[in-house]
């Protein structure tokens, strides 16, 4: 439970967040940090145990039998020695950001979404790095992109274009690492992160490991910010200086680190692995530090620095050794140390002095002491100066980067450059802050400037004053750290952590003392070297240039594809994805062993049943009607008429839930149909030989995927083992008869929940889509007026109706309830119900909404909840959507129902939706443009209409009555003549 509590308290951090906020404002930060300490020590007092290889477990499972029998997907949570060490440096790290941000945000601006955000930041990576459920994973590390997005977005208009290239960067190594954990869980039978990397598959095909080991490298290079996505990091300097602190630290960049540590496991001795992390490590490093180099903003700097040292560290996981791993974990800490500690007293000085331009800070080290301490401290340590903690764990990583066979020698010489490197901007960053004058203004003095309140300035350099003792006392790390290695599953049990200043007169250390050397002669000509290399262009393209071609390609590629179905004729758009589908199946069934007969044994010639004659000539009759006809009206019957002919045949094959749900749909869609027919002129337009033939080639190419297909995969065979499990079992497990049911709401909930989920964004894509119609004028006739005709024709409709209506809602109610032994449920209930809808709409003689503009939404949304309820509920039995069966008077009951339930809502919502839009002219609420205001009433026969004055009543008559009569189409009179006018003739076109 320890790790549910540690979530718990950090869930418990987000929602208290908004309160806390309205409370204490910015001091909010107290608490919320309290929190965090508290989810640290609950973790930390079981450290003993996990580092004696003893880890925490908590899991939930969320789905049963999801990739195989047996095989479920939980939210599951493992805190080995590996998890805790990035938690509670997430933990640690977070709870001094959140007392630094107590002193350093300003008053009532907008505290209550970073608070909110930050705190939901902290819950990301602790889902991140202690999920032990690659579903799990997943989600933390999108949540940590989503979050860090945020937090960069919330700075403005300075922080929009980085908050987008960072989102888009970011998202990218989300697909790769989707990718990647797809192939793991399929080909180990597992989502289990422990399950996929203790699974002998790595070890037997080295291809897929290596292909897997690639896609995980480049999701971590995306996070981690290795070139060429590197870029993203410094744009996030327009963030807060907490974000950048927490961002920079502990949280985003440290969730590549981990995703490296972790795989390492089984890519650890994989050569694209090694070379891929080492190459792009090493590059990262030196190049960034360069930029670093570069840099008079003491925030883009530090940013850069950044992407350094995480080049440091992945080059060092890279070589793959315990030695390494163990190198990489000890600069980690440091890093996370120093430029936390770093990152905040910038925004120390920038908060005194107004600026952290290096030409425009004067001498700060007297006016502001303790803060000066503090950036050296931390400075020092960044550049690995003994006898800082930083000194101890560069050398680990120049001493694992030369034990790489046959290529140590090089690796060290251009971790020496990078070494040098990064002296140099961490003097420059003590130099440049504190001690060297103004140049832009030399005469300028920081008048006002003084230190900082200790509440700010203390929890700042809090962090980076440990280097100091961690360095002098490093043993007590050596046991821990090899905890952690062995947490990896690299080397376990190896003792490889030895830390100490002096090893020895190593390569190492002679690499050590020749970058000091000639880094001090560099800072002694720092005045000269420094501004040679500032605002210079070193390469001949950037990061941003490069992503902006990718996007700009992109776009490009997107509008010729677009091109290809640029046209109002729906042939165009459907030809391309009709094609595509036939070239798909015809690649794949010609393929298939099942064409020539050998795969399966052929049934026996002949008619099973004469009956299916019938259904065929239905069938056939109405296709060749439909290829025939040139009248809208007549193909709208006739496909209907088809559908009519498959329902005949699913009731002859004995499914009379399929066919009573497919005729229903087929008298529900003939209704929609006709409401767009009224926007459309009443034949098709003349088409070219050259399109008829086209046409006929892919109707006969798609007849012919279709035929291969049901002979290949389904004619010549009996039920398939699942088929026949399902009928021997299903009505035993789920107490129901009705096999197709059950498999819909229990077996294959999962997926129906998927469809409910399209049935409701359909209802809103109905709302848009009709929304966005030019207001066409209707096709003579095809609009009835509020009163008149039309009022006489729906006469017996609407009496009908009356006796209809109660028939047509207690059946509806019989269907739902009897749908788990009988043919029924959920989905045809509410097409029944829709009948009823349909009918009361075709009643009214006139356009009209059959409810409330919101009603639709707020059924497909109770539809949608109530579905997911019931999912909930299962988790009783241990599983999402899992039922739970029980008897109520006698009677078996199942909370599958409550899911059906939600199905019902659901598709009534989105019939009604339809009817709303597509059966009323105007906006869904407002009177129509013909409804006058007193002919409210239109219940009585013409002429009787209480309200309606009688010799306007006679009017209309006439005008109903008069062929030549004036037509009123959308609120505009048109007289009609005998030939098409000339808009008539574009719109036929």
């Amino acid at each position: 439970m320890t790790l549910a509590i540690v979530i718990a308290l950090a869930v418990g951090a987000v929602l208290l967040s908004p309160p806390l906020v309205r409370v204490a404002d910015r001091r909010a930060g107290w608490p919320l940090a309290g929190l965090f300490v508290a989810a640290a020590i609950a973790l930390g007092r079981h450290l003993p145990a996990i580092l004696d290889g003893e880890p925490l477990t908590w899991r939930v499972t969320w789905a049963r039998d999801v990739l195989a029998p047996g095989v479920d997907v939980s939210f599951a949570l493992r805190a080995d020695a590996l998890s805790a060490f990035f938690a509670l440096l997430a933990l640690g790290i977070g709870a001094i950001v959140f007392l630094y941000s107590a002193a350093y945000l300003p008053k009532r601006q907008g505290n209550t979404s970073f608070y909110t955000i930050m705190t939901a930041f902290t819950l990301a990576v602790l889902l991140l790095v202690l999920a032990d459920d690659a579903v799990v994973l997943f989600i933390g590390w999108e949540l940590v992109s989503i979050a860090s997005f945020l937090l960069i977005a919330r700075s403005g208009s300075s922080g929009e274009a980085g908050a987008q290239r960072t989102l888009l960067l970011t998202f990218i190594g989300g697909l790769t690492l989707l990718a990647a954990l797809a192939v793991a869980a399929t080909r180990t039978g597992t989502t289990s992160v422990q399950g996929i990397l203790a699974s002998p598959v790595w070890a037997e095909q080295p291809g897929l490991t290596a292909t897997v080991a690639v896609l995980v490298a480049l999701s971590a290079f995306t996070k981690a910010a290795q070139l060429p996505f590197h870029f993203w990091l410094p744009e996030a300097m327009a963030a807060a200086t907490p974000v950048s602190a927490f961002l920079h630290a502990a949280a985003v960049v440290k969730a590549g680190v981990y995703l490296l540590m972790r795989f390492s496991a089984i890519f650890h001795d994989v050569p694209v692995w090694n070379w891929l992390l080492i190459g792009t490590g090493l590059l990262t490093a030196v190049v960034s530090a360069l930029f670093a180099v570069q840099k008079t903003d003491l925030k883009k700097l530090t940013a850069y620095s950044t992407v350094s040292h995480l080049g440091w560290i992945v080059a060092t996981i890279g070589v793959g050794t315990p030695l390494a791993l163990s190198a990489a974990l000890v600069h980690t800490l440091a890093h996370a140390l120093f430029k936390s500690s770093i990152f905040m007293l910038i925004g120390v000085v920038d908060h005194e002095a107004g600026t952290r331009d290096t030409r425009r800070l004067g001498v700060l080290w007297k006016a502001m002491p303790f803060t000066c301490t503090g950036m050296v401290v931390g400075a020092l340590s960044m550049a690995a100066i003994p006898p800082t903690f930083g000194f101890l764990s560069k050398e680990g990583m120049l001493g694992a980067l030369y034990t790489v066979e046959g290529a140590g020698t090089a690796l060290l010489i251009v971790a020496g450059i990078g070494a040098l490197l990064t002296f140099t901007y961490s003097a420059k960053l003590v130099f440049g802050a504190f001690f060297d004058p103004a140049t832009e203004h030399p005469g300028r003095r920081m008048e006002g400037v003084h230190e900082a309140p200790v509440s700010l300035w203390l929890p700042a350099a809090l962090p980076g004053l440990l280097s100091l003792p961690l360095g002098l006392a490093p043993m007590f790390l050596d046991e821990p750290m090899d905890s952690i290695v062995a947490a990896t599953g690299v080397g376990a049990d190896a003792t490889v952590t030895h830390l100490a200043l002096w090893h020895g007169l190593n390569a190492p250390f002679v690499v050590s003392m020749l970058v000091m050397a000639l880094g001090a002669a560099g800072v002694a000509l720092r005045h000269r070297l420094w501004p040679a290399l500032e605002s210079r262009f070193l390469l001949p393209f950037n990061g941003n240039g490069l992503l902006r071609a990718l996007t700009q390609g992109a776009a490009a590629t997107g509008r010729f594809f677009a091109q290809l179905a640029n046209s109002q004729s729906p042939s165009r758009h459907l030809v391309w994805p009709v094609c595509s589908v036939i070239a798909l199946m015809l690649f794949a069934l010609l393929g298939s062993p099942g064409i020539d007969g050998t795969a399966l044994a052929p049934r026996a010639a002949g008619l099973d049943n004469w009956l299916d004659l019938a259904p065929l000539l239905i069938i056939a009759l109405s296709v060749v009607g439909l290829m025939r006809t040139t009248h809208r009206l007549t193909s709208a019957v006739l496909v209907g008429t088809v559908g009519v002919g498959i329902t005949f045949q699913m009731l002859i094959l004995g499914a009379p839930d399929v066919a009573l749900t497919q005729f229903l749909v087929e008298a529900l869609v003939v209704v929609i149909i006709m409401m767009v027919l009224r926007y459309q002129p009443a034949r098709f337009p003349s088409v070219s030989r050259r399109r008829t033939a086209r046409s006929l080639v892919i109707a006969l190419l798609a007849g012919l995927a279709a035929f291969l297909g049901v002979f290949t995969l389904m004619g010549r065979g009996d039920r398939s083992d699942l088929a026949e499990w399902y009928i021997a079992n299903a009505p035993e497990i789920t107490g129901g008869q009705n096999i197709v049911a059950t498999i819909i709401v229990e077996f294959r909930a999962l997926d129906t929940l998927g469809e409910l989920s399209v049935l409701g964004m359909a209802a809103i894509v109905i709302g848009s889509v009709v929304s966005s119609f030019p207001r066409l004028p209707f096709a003579k006739g095809t609009r009835p007026r509020p009163f008149g005709q039309s009022q006489l024709n729906s006469l017996p409709l609407r009496m009908a109706l009356r006796l209809v209506a109660p028939l047509l809602l207690i059946l509806s109610v019989l269907v739902f309830l009897r749908g788990h032994m009988d043919p029924g449920g959920g989905f045809v209930a509410a097409l029944i119900a829709g009948t009823g809808i349909m009918l009361l709409y075709l009643s009214r003689g006139r356009d009209s909404i059959v409810a409330r503009p919101s009603t639709p939404y707020w059924l497909t949304g109770i539809g949608i909840v109530t579905a997911l309820a019931a999912g909930f509920l299962g988790l009783i039995e241990g599983s999402f959507l899992a039922p739970i069966h029980g008897e109520i008077l006698g009677e078996h009951m199942t909370t599958s129902l409550i899911f059906d339930g939600g199905i019902y809502l659901a598709v009534l919502g989105m019939l009604m939706a339809a009817v709303n839009y597509l059966g009323n002219y105007d906006k869904p609420g407002a009177a129509t443009t013909q409804e006058l205001p007193f002919a409210r009433d239109d219940s009585g026969p013409l002429g009787a209409t209480p309200g309606v004055p009688e010799h306007l009543c006679e009017e209309a008559a006439e005008a109903e009555r008069d062929a030549g009569a004036t037509e009123i189409a959308a609120g505009v009179a048109t007289k009609p003549t005998e030939e098409p006018t000339k808009a008539r003739k574009e719109q036929e076109r």
